[in-house]
């Protein structure tokens, strides 16, 4: 029967669309039956103080409800105007308010620009106040646009101007979006790469670039479908739009919302624009003379930045170009000292290894951002956009640990305590370890968007299209090093102290066994195994889809009606060999891992130690830090040097060969009218997913021995994997997506909204063709869930929003998100239900991810202010401020969710100087995965503590044209911490530095 109701509306969806072109026809000689009463008026609307055009300025015909809002190019049409002179009130905010007279002959159009102008803030004046003394809309006309963008949109939506937040460090899109309400961010390490709306795992988020679809290949994330900020830039980006809720015309699988960032356009402007930024970036770790890495070498640790921006019309107006581009580079100091807590099941704990990690990291990013538009019509324009980013990142991680015990069993010495550690030597039980994450990441991703758009009188159509590219290129070997030598000290003793469990200022001392001061002492009294890795590997990503929009403005009893319909197609392949690791024992000439031939080479200009907070005597311990270069040099010289896992390296290349195929046919239709001071909308959308999975076929182990064969052998594992033979598991489902709303306008200022939609969460990459990961250090045993079923999804959305002059807004909102089938991972799962015998891997734990029964549900609510306060006397005018609160409140508990994330910022404008200050909060939150509880042996429960980051913006004019600015992100050196079950007993210390920006800029 559900099949039969969605045949029949898919049905209907096609026949509407079919039919479209009839009722166009027909509804064109209504309207021109109607034009024998009145005409037309189109026009465009500008700002007289920047030269830019105006998007979504507000015009009425006065006395009337007709209404509309200025497009992206500032262009309006005004349709059923009454024949003879009328009035035209526009609208915007920060603007002065206009009154344009114009006369309308019956089925004719008239022509009026209107140009808009600043407010005169100061006495006597009529434009708005030179640079001697007030500027205020200059630097306040992002902020006024997504004020209006808002209040046009139909959808519950937020808009902020990329210029809202003052100059950035990096040019990256996190650095820019911390400061969004309703929003929170992750971060790896120092920074931000996903985003949380309303506290949503960031895979329930989509990212768009002007609509167009982003492909994604992200770093450790072969198993999904997130967006990360490493692929993006906000280089060429007017401003980003943050919808909470979806209309019938967007992709359906954005259940917390989606993003979609908005470049710059030449069509925008009536004049040309020449902008350039120099400058460089360090940190609170930099120095002129620069630092020795773990290659031995001195590197820079101060880095140049840059920027470029064109933008102009040519060919009397009617072919624009805008282009953008820029560099930025840096270095970080990431340290980290972490404690492992072991818990017994009375609830007691103890530490049973610390580790600590020097963490040099350098990254740089080069971004470009260009559009174009051709006017090939009064109706036809032709444009393209397009955008590339390339970001590459070098992180040198040494995780040096001091074990003394596991989970189950310490070795320290009775009547140790956490702040007092007495350990005595115990073979490999004790010992100083050395774990290299070393890894290069480049990450080159691209977007090509062609659109033809027709705006005809009473009707439009846009033909789009869009092709993106992005890859995640991990190297180690082919930048001649290893990502991993490991060396290890046993049978030593010592002793840790510190003042208090809370504290990460360790002071050791060696008691007993060789010196680990002497890195020749590594590797000698027991063989390491398998310490030398090379892990090179490629995700790439690459999505297409086009897409033809209709929209026809009509009326029915003298109210406007506007309905709209669509069609589209989208194509995702994604692929990956990530986690197909190769490794190796270094044996050295004389093959064997305890000579003095087979220790692994160590730096000698590089120190291992700790500069970026207080360590206890840690960096007078002389620990040794490894040379992975040399280690490489080596195994070019002697491979023969060098025992592979044979078996081990062959399986993760058969294991890790993955690729998820997804096709998404979509159409929709949607219907928007005003009655009297309320706007509605209702659309339905249809999308049928078709996927692919490649699987490889592997026999079961029983088949594999009935054939006299062992899986732990060349011949039997390729036995087994049918020689690499791979299989297509294919699936397909369709479904329908609701949306709509309503808003109201109770007075000009106070605006009320309601609205929803309907979504869907698709399994994840993982799922659908992964394979069983098997982590013999936790004994978890994880297995991907083939049959896990799509994620449905209502969102409902109230808001009031009362606009304050001269541009300004107080807001509270109120959201709901219904998930039905919840996906949630890291579920504990009897070993039987996933295909396992009893006796497989016995004493581990087997987690995969399920479908929760019933339907989980988010809710929260935002509280947002924002508004220049022109009207305080003299100085003071050039003061605005902004704020938001977020509180999201799950049904259970959820893994890294801040249940309050905030932001604030002022910012004063006068004369020559701007500055902004502003800061964000997250709450503590869990971040250890559902299963665990507070006597798991390994940690307990972790949480991320709160943390605040504070950030600064200033610039000074030193002449017309040319200003010098001064950025800082963190500029109190907020660190990291995350503790185990209770705030005093911290597991995780990390801190980043602060980063600052100095630059020129000059605009022409």
């Amino acid at each position: 029967m559900i099949v039969v109701r969605k045949s029949a509306l898919a049905g209907a969806i096609v026949l509407a669309l079919c039919l479209a072109p009839e009722a166009f026809a027909q509804e064109q000689r209504q309207v021109s039956e109607q034009a024998m009463a009145g005409g037309a008026v189109r026009g465009r609307v500008f700002n007289t103080d920047s030269g830019q055009y105006v998007r979504n300025a507000e015009l009425r015909v006065a006395g009337t409800t007709n209404v509309v809002y200025s497009d992206q190019s500032g262009g309006f049409r005004l349709n059923g105007v009454p024949a003879g002179e009328v009035v035209l009130v526009v609208r915007y905010a920060g603007l002065e308010e206009s009154r344009v007279a114009v006369t309308v002959t019956k089925d004719e159009v008239a022509s009026v620009d209107i140009p808009l102008k600043a407010p005169a803030y100061a006495s006597g004046a009529s434009e708005a106040v030179s640079l001697e003394g007030l500027t205020v809309t200059a630097s306040r006309e992002g902020q006024a646009s997504a004020i209006m963008e808002r209040r046009a949109a139909m959808n519950a939506k937020n808009v902020v101007a990329a210029d809202n937040y003052g100059a950035l460090t990096m040019g990256d899109v996190g650095e820019f979006m911390k400061s969004m309400p309703g929003l929170s961010l992750d971060y790896t390490e120092v920074d931000a790469t996903a985003v949380r709306i309303g506290g949503l795992d960031p895979k329930y988020s989509t990212f768009t670039t002007d609509g167009a679809r982003m492909a994604t290949a992200t770093s450790n994330n072969n198993s999904g479908r997130q967006n990360s900020f490493e692929q993006m830039s906000i280089t060429g980006i007017e401003s980003i739009e943050l919808n909470h809720t979806l209309t019938a015309a967007m992709d359906a699988d954005s259940p917390g919302g989606n993003i979609n960032l908005r470049s710059k356009h030449a069509f925008q402007r009536s004049k040309r624009d020449l902008v350039f930024q120099l400058g460089a970036v360090g940190t609170s770790d930099s120095n002129w003379s620069g630092r020795y890495f773990p290659d031995d070498k001195k590197h820079d640790t101060i880095y140049p930045s840059g920027q470029f921006g064109f933008g102009d019309v040519f060919m009397d107006g009617r072919f624009g170009v805008e282009f953008n581009a820029s560099y930025n580079a840096n270095y970080v100091q990431q340290d980290r000292i972490q404690t492992d807590w072991a818990y017994k099941p009375d609830g007691s704990a103890m530490p049973y290894r610390v580790m600590w990690r020097p963490g040099p990291k350098k990254t740089s990013r080069t971004a470009a951002n260009l559009s174009l538009d051709y006017q090939i019509t009064d109706n036809l324009v032709a444009s393209l956009r397009s955008t590339y980013s390339m970001y590459d990142v070098e992180y040198f991680n040494q995780y040096t640990y001091l074990i003394f015990g596991t989970t189950s069993k310490s070795e320290a010495a009775p009547g140790s305590t956490p702040e007092h550690i007495v350990v005595d030597p115990n073979g490999t039980n004790t010992r100083l370890h050395t774990q290299y994450s070393h890894r290069y990441a480049g990450t080159p991703a691209y977007l090509v968007a062609p659109k033809l758009e027709y705006k005809g009188e009473s009707w439009e159509a846009v033909l789009r299209g869009s092709y993106s590219s992005a890859e995640f290129n991990f190297r180690d070997n082919s930048k001649g090093f290893f990502q991993r030598t490991d060396s290890w000290l046993t049978g030593i003793g010592f002793t840790l102290d510190r003042p208090s469990e809370g504290s990460h200022a360790w002071n050791l001392a060696q008691t007993a066994g060789r010196p680990w001061n002497d890195p020749a002492n590594f590797n000698r009294d027991h063989p390491i195994g398998y310490n030398v890795r090379t892990a090179e590997s490629d995700a790439v990503n690459d999505q297409s889809g086009i897409n033809l929009d209709l929209k026809k403005h009509l009326s029915w009893n003298d109210n406007p009606l506007t309905l709209m319909g669509g069609l589209g197609t989208r194509s995702n392949d994604w692929r990956t060999n990530e986690g197909s690791w190769q490794q190796y024992k270094y044996v050295g000439p004389n093959g064997s891992q305890t000579d003095p031939s087979a220790s692994v080479p160590w730096t000698g200009n590089y120190d291992f130690a700790i500069i970026g907070t207080g360590a206890g005597n840690l960096n007078d311990q002389g620990w040794r830090a490894d040379n992975n270069y040399a280690m490489y040099d080596i195994y070019r010289e002697h491979p023969e040097y060098f025992v592979p896992d044979v078996i081990g390296n062959l399986k993760r290349r058969l294991d890790n060969n993955k690729r998820i195929q997804e096709d998404v046919d979509a159409a929709y239709i949607e219907a928007e009218t005003r009655i009297g001071d309320a706007r509605f909308d209702l659309g339905l959308r249809y999308e049928k997913t078709r996927t692919a999975a490649r699987m490889a076929d592997v026999r079961p182990r029983s088949e594999v021995q009935a054939a006299g064969l062992d899986p732990n052998t060349v011949e039997g594992l390729l036995y087994q994997y049918n020689n690499g033979r791979y299989t297509t598991r294919k699936g397909e489902y369709d479904d329908f997506f609701l949306s709509g709303g309503m808003k109201y306008d109770f007075t000009d200022k106070l605006v009320g909204q309601l609205s929803f939609s309907q979504s869907i969460l698709r399994p994840d990459y993982g799922n659908l063709g992964g394979v069983v990961s098997v982590n013999e250090d936790t004994m978890i045993v994880t297995v991907p869930n083939a049959q896990l079923k799509p994620e449905h999804s209502t969102k409902y959305y109230a808001s009031l929003q009362y606009y304050l002059e001269p541009s300004g807004m107080l807001g509270l909102s109120y959201y709901k998100l219904d998930m039905q089938d919840m996906q949630v991972t890291g579920i504990t799962v009897d070993p039987e239900s996933v295909g396992f015998n009893p006796g497989d891997y016995e004493g581990y734990t087997f987690r995969s991810a399920q479908n929760l029964p019933g339907t989980s549900t988010n809710e929260g609510m935002v509280l947002e202010y924002n508004q220049q306060l022109t009207f305080l006397p003299g100085a003071l005018k050039g003061l605005s401020l902004y704020g938001s609160l977020t509180h999201v409140n799950p049904d259970g508990p959820r893994q890294n969710i801040p249940k309050e994330a905030a932001n604030w910022g002022v910012r004063y404008n006068y004369g020559r100087f701007d500055f902004q200050i502003n800061g964000n909060y997250q709450s503590e939150h869990r971040v250890s995965a559902l299963s665990n509880t507070p006597t798991t042996a390994n940690n307990g429960i972790l949480y991320r503590d709160s943390r605040q980051l504070w950030n600064i913006s200033a610039s000074y004019k030193l002449t017309d044209n040319i200003d010098v600015m001064l950025a800082g992100r963190n500029i109190f050196n907020e660190p990291e911490v995350i503790y185990s079950n209770i705030p005093s007993r911290v597991q995780m210390y990390t801190v980043y530095g602060s980063m600052w920006n100095f630059g020129i800029r000059g605009r022409f």
